[in-house]
């Protein structure tokens, strides 16, 4: 009986002390732990979610601000260049007919000129942050193109709405009969009137066809690359057949 007995207990394993079970207990809730704790890589087979880099918004609401934007730098510069070419038919006015009137007729004040500019710089400011937004971070196009094209509409607007000269060929005086010749700034003020619309015009068409800051340009070219890449998509399961 007491070997029977003795047998037992010694088969029993024998009871581990205070600090095996305390080091034991520690890897348990370090296991644990590191287990319940979330991690930033995604499990295999999912992709990680996309990084915008930019404030919350829709597409829609960015496309809308960056439309308003353009609208806001294009009406801007061309107020500034209609004011600009009313000072500038002062002085023509005195090249072409003798006289000496400030007067911009319907075109703007010459004290537009600065606030055209104070509101240009605001627009400005508007576009970049608008253009950031529909690009994540990195606009898509700056607004050069659009300043260019702006003030070559103002500078076809204010040609047109240039006062005539009294008399081509001849200055015209105050007083009746009185008259001289035109020299070389006459003739220039008056060709003026169509080289420089025919001039802004062909620097602003350049700038939209060819400059890398233009939206016709940038736009175009997206539209290329999503052609490539539906035509190589659709030869890639020929070729594999």
């Amino acid at each position: 009986m007491l070997a029977h007995v003795h047998v037992s207990i010694s088969g029993v394993a024998p009871w581990p002390n205070r600090g095996t079970a305390r080091r034991n207990r520690a890897s348990y809730d370090d296991g644990v732990s590191a287990s319940a704790a979330p991690t930033d890589t995604p499990p295999a087979g999912v992709d990680a979610p996309a990084q915008t880099g930019r404030p919350g918004g829709t597409p829609a609401l960015d496309w809308a601000l960056a439309l308003l934007a353009h609208l806001c730098v294009g009406i801007s510069w061309m107020i500034t260049s209609l004011a600009a070419m009313g000072s500038l038919d002062v002085v023509r006015r005195m090249l072409m007919n003798s006289e000496f009137a400030f007067d911009t007729g319907r075109l703007p004040q010459p004290w537009v000129i600065p606030v055209g500019l104070a509101l240009a710089y605001g627009s400005q400011l508007f576009f970049g942050w608008s253009m950031r937004r529909v690009g994540r971070g990195t606009p898509a196009w700056g607004s050069r193109v659009v300043v260019v094209a702006a003030i070559a509409l103002g500078v076809v607007a204010g040609a047109y709405l240039w006062t005539p000269a009294l008399q081509v060929g001849a200055k015209v005086g105050p007083a009746s009969g009185q008259y001289a010749a035109w020299g070389i700034l006459g003739w220039a003020a008056h060709y003026g009137r169509m080289a420089l619309p025919a001039i802004a015009l062909a620097v602003a068409g350049a700038l939209v066809l060819f400059s890398r800051h233009s939206p016709l340009v940038v736009i175009v070219k997206a539209l290329l690359r999503r052609v490539r890449a539906w035509r190589a998509a659709r030869r890639t399961p020929t070729a594999s057949a």
